[in-house]
């Protein structure tokens, strides 16, 4: 991917620098450092589970975010309609108008996308692993198969926002920011970035094929009238089991429950198209601007900084 993109970089008008992650959480102290540096405009390559980490490194007061799709799933990106091909991602930066979206917090650490708990953080695992041989949709499908037929079910108890809710067959669950994770599969449908609250859906134990076959319903946005799902919208969740039950972070692992999450309206300026409402879309002004690019296959993926990108 980066052979398609520095040939373009080096043809614009600005210089640019290389920087890369080198393990997990790096994202985030590249990020800070360069922020205290002065740059203005922050760009990731790389998953949802980078970009998060790149998020909680910049001054949300005064950085602009860009993104550049590179990871297993995206769906991060596909919430924001930024294109999956890295070179029209990257020529959008050029173009799109700053936008405000929210960011949801879980303990005190901010996410992009989703989070969840069960089948889907044992789902997320996996597929990080299989995207060695399989990428994007395939190597969530994988996961999927290979843990629905070992997972048990767990007891949850969720306080949303002033509702007490609980499952004892609970499969997974999973906090949408956006509509879309692990590929193309829809879990949140209604969900939208800029509406100032998150989305809870809860997912119950059924048969092996019935699950499947809810989960093929999701890829078409018909799984919500099922009776193994209950959804609702929220602002503040509490979220406790009996069990210690792994949470994953925009497809990554991180910790356990229980986790306090809120919703952070409008805290991230983004570059991205335009809401479907919006009629018009413009260009953005020159602006300084740092790239923090993941690591792939263990070999870093060289990132820039631009003083002049357009």
């Amino acid at each position: 991917m980066w052979q398609q993109l520095e040939p373009l970089l080096r043809m614009g008008r600005g210089k640019y620098r290389v920087h890369y992650t080198r393990y997990s959480g790096d994202g985030t102290n590249i990020a800070a450092k360069l922020r205290a540096d002065g740059a203005e405009l922050i760009v990731g390559v790389g998953g949802d589970g980078t970009l998060q980490e790149i998020v909680n490194g910049i001054d949300l007061k005064k950085n602009i975010f860009g993104i550049i799709p590179a990871g297993t799933g995206n769906g991060f990106r596909r919430s924001l309609k930024i294109p999956g091909n890295a070179v029209k991602a990257l020529e959008g930066i050029s173009k799109w108008e700053p936008r405000q979206i929210d960011l949801g917090m879980i303990n005190g650490y901010y996410f992009l996308n989703v989070v969840g708990f069960g089948l889907d953080a044992a789902v997320a695992k996996q597929a990080c692993v299989d995207s060695r041989i399989l990428r994007g949709y395939p190597a969530y499908v994988g996961a999927f198969l290979t843990k629905l037929a070992r997972f048990n079910s767990f007891s949850l108890t969720v306080q949303c926002d002033d509702a007490i809710m609980h499952e004892e067959n609970t499969l997974l669950a999973v906090i949408s920011n956006g509509c879309y994770y692990g590929g193309q599969l829809c879990v949140a449908p209604q969900a939208r970035l800029d509406d100032g609250r998150l989305n809870l859906s809860i997912i119950r134990e059924t048969k092996y094929l019935q699950t499947i076959a809810l989960v093929v319903r999701a890829f078409f946005r018909k799984h919500l009238s099922h009776g193994a799902v209950n959804t609702a919208p929220a602002t503040e969740l509490e979220i406790k089991a009996a069990e210690n039950i792994p949470v994953h972070i925009d497809g990554e692992i991180k910790g356990s429950l229980p986790a306090k999450i809120k919703v952070c309206p409008g805290v991230l300026t983004i570059l991205a198209p335009p809401p479907v409402e919006a009629a018009v879309q413009t260009g953005v002004e020159t602006q300084p601007a740092a790239l923090i690019n993941r690591t792939e296959g263990g070999r870093p993926f060289p990132a820039w900084r631009s003083d002049h990108f357009r």
